[in-house]
């Protein structure tokens, strides 16, 4: 019984996330290393493409609701998924039940 117990406390602190990659090209660039793609919340200065919408949904237990940094993982693992280069945080909004969901559109830079 205490192992049980034990088990549902855990899974209780950890929480859960997900995300979901949409590539809008018919050939999709191969995946990049998730900690490399770049969050932004403008578009940047040098010239670029976009190739999908990402979005990252994360819940967080306990007293304070979460943020949109608490999504920055899960948008980086969809956006290098289809192969981005960054993302651009477009919307994100909470549910008010410990729930952020974060949507952004993937890009990957056309000049070095």
């Amino acid at each position: 019984m205490k192992l049980l117990i034990g088990i549902a406390l855990v899974g209780a602190l950890v929480g859960c996330s997900t995300y979901q990659a949409h590539s809008n090209v018919p050939t999709p660039y191969a995946r990049t290393n998730a900690s490399q793609v770049q969050i932004l919340y403008s578009p940047p200065q040098r010239a670029y493409t976009s190739i999908g919408i990402v979005s990252a949904t994360r819940y967080k237990p306990g007293w304070t609701d979460p943020s949109v940094s608490d999504a920055i993982p899960q948008l980086q693992a969809a956006g290098a998924e289809i192969g981005a280069d960054a993302v651009i945080v477009r919307s994100d909004r909470s549910n008010n039940d410990r729930h952020v969901v974060v949507e952004g559109e993937a890009i990957k830079f056309t000049s070095r």
